[in-house]
């Protein structure tokens, strides 16, 4: 290899470690590397919402991973992209990306909310109560998540029925 060769290589693997520390460290996305502005994102987010809500999972899967892929840090992408999964009855994915999103917003009850009724459907009592309890706790008193709290007492109670048609011998 030409000594000029040599520089341009390193200076192509320097920018590449440079990018990739940018990218881990939180300080770029994807799309901020490929040049995707976030106007652009937005757009593509209001479409895969839109196919949600039509109930086009499939279609706003794909969409939601694309959004996920370029811009990780966006929580309403990892959210979408759980509830489209949850759709269609693929909860393990779907707990995957409740769970990134949790990551990304610790306090919210949301995405443990979503991941206990995931493991509900797949009959895995212990990680739904984990759940369950993840979301009341981070519900706490806050108004704004009321309903949360509702709908995570509720799970409670639905667990707790669940689990004594279990121990009675009787599954329900």
């Amino acid at each position: 290899m030409t000594e000029s060769a040599q520089t341009n290589q390193s200076d192509v693997d320097a920018r590449f470690e440079a990018l990739v520390e940018s990218v881990v460290n939180g300080h770029s996305t994807l799309g901020d590397i490929k040049g995707i502005s976030d106007r652009e994102l937005e757009a593509v987010y209001t479409v895969a919402y839109n196919l949600y809500r039509q109930n086009r999972n499939g279609e706003s899967e794909k969409l939601f991973r694309f959004l996920c892929l370029y811009s990780h840090l966006d929580k309403r992408f990892w959210m979408g992209l759980g509830a489209c999964l949850q759709q269609q009855q693929k909860y393990e994915e779907a707990v995957q990306a409740y769970s990134y999103m949790a990551v990304l917003d610790v306090e919210n009850p949301h995405p443990p909310l979503h991941a206990a009724y995931c493991y509900l459907a797949l009959h895995d009592l212990e990680k739904a109560e984990s759940g369950i309890e993840a979301a009341l706790h981070w519900s706490g008193e806050q108004e704004k998540y009321a309903q949360v709290r509702v709908k995570a007492e509720y799970l409670q109670s639905v667990l707790t029925q669940k689990k004594e048609g279990i121990n009675d011998g009787r599954i329900r």
